[in-house]
């Protein structure tokens, strides 16, 4: 007895899961005008924009009836587009899982190129920082009239007199100017 009430609800399960299922595949969602969005098993009124359907039944899963576009019936116009070909302005098929990925590791390798770049302009600014401080750091040790030495190509070293400290005084404003902005 236990058995037979078992099989007896297993077998209205799958009925009702077999009833459900292909009207599950067959729906379709858009936004309406006012920008809510419609579910239904049937296709958006014509004047829907193709960027605002946000889902379509996959054309395999669609059941063959008697209710098909182009032969009216009750739920759909004889004027309807059939449901096989894709709306104006769309591609002919969804995306494949090897397109979706190809997709994904393109915006992934944008993404790295993009914190490269920015990490290296940081950098590059970072040096161009240090570089301006130094700069500053002789300019103010030359108007303070620290004793400068310098060492000569043949390796002995000769200290600046006032007229060379001038011009490196003018030599050092020039660099601050290229490099401090």
């Amino acid at each position: 007895m236990l058995f037979r009430a078992n099989r007896l609800r297993c077998a209205f399960a799958f009925i009702v899961f077999a009833t459900c299922v292909p009207s599950a595949f067959a729906q379709w969602a858009w936004r309406d005008s006012s920008g809510h969005p419609v579910y239904s098993d049937v296709p958006p009124p014509p004047n829907t924009p193709v960027s605002d359907i946000l889902q379509q039944p996959n054309a395999r899963c669609e059941p063959q009836t008697p209710d098909t576009p182009g032969q009216g019936g009750p739920n759909r116009p004889a004027t309807a587009a059939p449901l096989s070909t894709p709306p104006a302005g769309t591609t002919a098929h969804a995306p494949t899982v090897a397109e979706q990925e190809q997709a994904f590791r393109k915006r992934m390798k944008e993404r790295s190129d993009a914190e490269r770049k920015q990490a290296d302009e940081q950098a590059q600014a970072a040096r161009d920082a240090e570089s301006c401080q130094r700069v500053r750091g002789y300019l103010r040790a030359l108007e303070d009239g620290v004793r400068i030495v310098r060492t000569n190509p043949d390796g002995t070293r000769d200290s600046l007199d006032e007229q060379q400290r001038e011009g490196e005084v003018e030599r050092t404003h020039q660099a601050i100017r290229d490099t401090c902005k």
